[in-house]
């Protein structure tokens, strides 16, 4: 199948080797939200929601799972064993890692980087199934997010990280269903700086909750990590932690979520009467409240953590019209905030 995709972005060498002891590579039927059983096998269905996907910067690698079944009820067929390759069309730099898969009805690829940011359009060969197609998977490799200034010292340094340190990039509360990225390194636990020389895999797991955490549960490569497809199954409160292998080495993170349920169960997200639509969005998109939005600040966030739009409300009223047109296609965070209170953290699409 073929796909034509648009983007402009800044491309720049960057390359990393090293080695992947284990990731976390749970079966995807084990998820309360992915349906599994005897369906039709007529596509591929992936971890991700879209068949854009974005990824991790260059020398970072997230886990992420193939399998094949029905595109109308995206139920996976787990009757089949099927093998997944997967080969680099175009884009700025190299695919590292090993692109194949093992026989199964799903198999996850655990190591898979890009040279470069950019774009990359990589086709997806099928074996095992005589009416596979080939299809094409987009992945969006953003730049490095700065994470020095954020940690607890305010700077990196080239030793010494004793801790984890996890912070999630707008809010602690996220909707049903809607991406909460965190971003995660090393620190020295004495000064609060952050190690840039640390390389390794650092995981996440959920400790409490009434729902269920699901997503890449874990990232491998250098410095620090941007978790970007981190989300949750029902409403309430989760505990969550961040830990490497090496318990004698690095004290873990620990994170309260606070998730929330948008209207009629939909992954729009609902807080003091705020609403949105369309989503997806073309060219712009008309939010509402019960209140008067007058002096709201409007952010639009990408996932690599750029916020690519500002705009505050001059105007009173409790409906307003967001022009988009500028905007790529892709996946964004929309953050509404009135004197460092944020109404709503809403994930949009374009």
């Amino acid at each position: 199948m073929k796909k034509a995709f648009t983007l402009s972005l800044l491309i720049a060498f960057f390359s990393v080797c090293y080695d992947v002891n284990a990731q976390s590579t749970p079966n995807p039927c084990d998820f309360d939200k992915i349906i599994c059983g005897v369906s039709d096998k007529n596509t591929l269905i992936t971890s991700f929601d879209s068949d854009t996907i974005i990824y991790a910067p260059p020398g970072r690698s997230m886990p992420f799972w193939f399998a094949f079944g029905d595109s109308s009820s995206k139920i996976i067929d787990t009757t089949g064993s099927f093998t997944f390759n997967l080969s680099l069309l175009s884009g700025p730099g190299t695919l590292l890692g090993n692109p194949s898969t093992s026989n199964g009805y799903f198999s996850y690829l655990e190591n898979i980087s890009f040279s470069n940011i950019g774009m990359y359009v990589v086709s997806i060969n099928v074996g095992g199934y005589s009416g596979a197609e080939m299809e094409e998977l987009v992945f969006i490799v953003p730049p490095e997010v700065d994470f020095c200034s954020e940690a607890p010292g305010g700077e990196c340094v080239g030793e010494g990280g004793d801790a984890i340190f996890a912070k999630p990039q707008f809010s602690n509360v996220i909707p049903v269903d809607a991406v909460i990225p965190i971003k995660v390194g090393v620190i020295n636990s004495n000064s609060g700086n952050l190690d840039s020389n640390f390389v390794g895999t650092i995981y996440v797991e959920q400790i409490s909750g009434p729902g269920q955490l699901y997503g890449t549960l874990s990232m491998t490569g250098e410095k620090w990590f941007n978790f970007i497809n981190l989300q949750f199954s029902a409403e309430g409160f989760y505990e969550i932690r961040f830990f490497e292998n090496e318990y004698n080495i690095y004290k873990e993170a620990l994170l309260d979520i606070e998730v929330i349920q948008g209207p009629n169960g939909s992954r729009v997200a609902v807080i003091n009467g705020f609403d949105l639509f369309p989503n997806p969005i073309e060219n712009q998109f008309t939010f509402s409240s019960q209140k008067d939005l007058l002096g709201s600040l409007i952010e639009i966030y990408n996932y690599s953590g750029q916020r690519v739009f500002l705009k505050k409300i001059s105007t009173s009223g409790n409906k307003h019209i967001i022009n988009t047109e500028l905007l790529p296609k892709g996946v964004y965070l929309l953050k509404v905030s009135d004197k460092n209170k944020i109404y709503s953290l809403t994930k949009i699409i374009k």
